[in-house]
């Protein structure tokens, strides 16, 4: 059973309790993300959290580390445009423990300039290494288009020079500013009981985090369009076209769910079988849909050789086409159904999953999680709820397009007027 409780000043905690298993996930979710950035300070979020295990008045970074392992821990984080996640993974008699650590952590770091001067270059490497990884930045093109005028089109990690020139009390402020109690969900799963996770966080999180209120404001909706590419001596091209599509927790959801499967997920759907089986075009093609508070994406991203780009996205088309004219088979969809629940099922047998699954949906919702609706959403999917989906939200005229690869590639090409005529 999830429950959730709200605290008078706005921190909100979720549990998943599970007796059967004798470990817990936890994890401090922030609404926190590059979407509330400016240029100026673009990438503050994700920096932020690297830093954040940096070192407090009682611990140095290497006890730290230290601590979580001698408590048999998992520990790690990770940023998005909307969200800041800190977790760990612990058997069920170290929870409070880790607990306690993570919350010291949260609300007590120091962010010392001479840490932050060793992370700012871990950083900087990972922006460099986003510039050898071709998909991502295709990602990185197609929410430039996409999101265009809003801080969803800004990178995660941010410019270079941004992060160079972040000090403490950027850092310091950026916390006070966004890891408010309002802000942020506290989720659990595993072996622990709604009553004791609050507990554990009347204990340790509410005489550190105060009062302070969040004045962040979510991204409009918004219906970007057009083509974006990044030029670069890659051997592939990888390409990916995306529509406008659901924001988070929308009533069709489940309907994005199936299609996406059906057309674009595992190796029966259609594009594999078509681009990959029948026509050898590509190593990889896949449908991935994302959402936001609200916003949300349906994408189709593929990789290809340069002489088969413009073949493949001529393929694509037809396929788009074909499945907005005759919509998915009663066996397509039904596989797809079955499949769905399966992961969803599967999913509720991994804590980790449940608990970013709990967490997510209470900081965008503010409600708890509930997976039987989600389950019983996928099995009401029919024919005609597909066909509705895909006539609304995939039309080719919407769509925007990222190219990444080298320019002599598609030198005299139009492969986005091809797919949008």
């Amino acid at each position: 059973m999830i429950e959730l409780t709200k605290f008078s000043n706005g921190l909100t905690v979720v549990t998943d309790n599970r007796t059967s298993v004798r470990s817990a996930s936890v994890g401090f979710w922030i609404g926190a993300g590059s979407a509330f950035e400016s240029a100026d300070d673009n990438g503050i979020s994700h920096f932020t959290e690297h830093v954040m295990f940096k070192g407090t008045e009682k611990y140095s970074a290497r006890e730290i580390a230290e601590k979580f392992e001698d408590y048999g821990a998992n520990f790690n984080a990770f940023t998005s445009k909307e969200a800041t996640c800190y977790y760990f993974k612990c058997i069920d008699e170290n929870t409070e423990n880790c607990f306690g650590l993570l919350s010291h952590i949260l609300y007590e770091s120091v962010f010392g300039d001479e840490e932050l001067d060793k992370e700012r270059k871990v950083i900087v490497e990972e922006i460099n290494m986003v510039e050898d990884e071709p998909e991502d930045l295709c990602y990185d093109v197609l929410a430039q288009k996409i999101y265009a005028g809003t801080a969803l089109e800004k990178t995660i990690l941010g410019p270079v020079s941004n992060v160079l020139s972040f000090k403490s009390v950027d850092v310091k402020n950026f916390v006070k500013k966004m890891y408010t109690p309002d802000n942020t969900v506290i989720a659990f799963t595993g072996n622990i009981t709604h009553d004791e996770a609050v507990k554990l966080t009347e204990k340790y999180v509410l005489p550190l985090c105060g009062n302070g209120n969040c004045k962040k404001i979510y991204a409009p909706r918004v219906f970007g369009g057009g083509f974006g590419k990044y030029e670069k001596d890659f051997e592939q091209v990888n390409a990916a076209i995306a529509f406008p599509s659901l924001e988070f927790d929308n009533e069709m959801s489940a309907i994005q769910s199936v299609v996406s499967f059906c057309f674009g997920t595992g190796m029966s759907s259609r594009l594999f079988q078509r681009l990959r089986e029948q026509l050898g075009l590509v190593y990889n093609v896949y449908t991935s849909a994302s959402s936001y508070k609200n916003n949300g994406v349906f994408g189709i991203y593929l990789n290809t050789s340069g002489k088969n780009t413009e073949k493949a996205i001529v393929a694509v088309r037809e396929e788009l086409d074909r499945l907005i004219g005759s919509g998915l088979t009663e066996k397509e969809i039904a596989r797809a159904k079955t499949q769905l629940k399966s992961s969803m099922l599967f999913g509720m047998e991994n804590i980790l999953t449940m608990m970013t699954a709990c967490g997510k949906y209470a900081l965008y919702t503010g409600k708890a999680y509930d997976i039987e609706k989600s389950v019983r959403e996928i099995e009401q999917v029919d024919e005609t709820d597909v066909r509705s989906y895909c006539e609304k939200y995939l039309v080719a005229t919407a769509a925007s397009m990222a190219y990444v690869g080298k320019k002599s590639y598609i030198s005299g090409k139009d492969i986005f007027g091809r797919f949008t005529e």
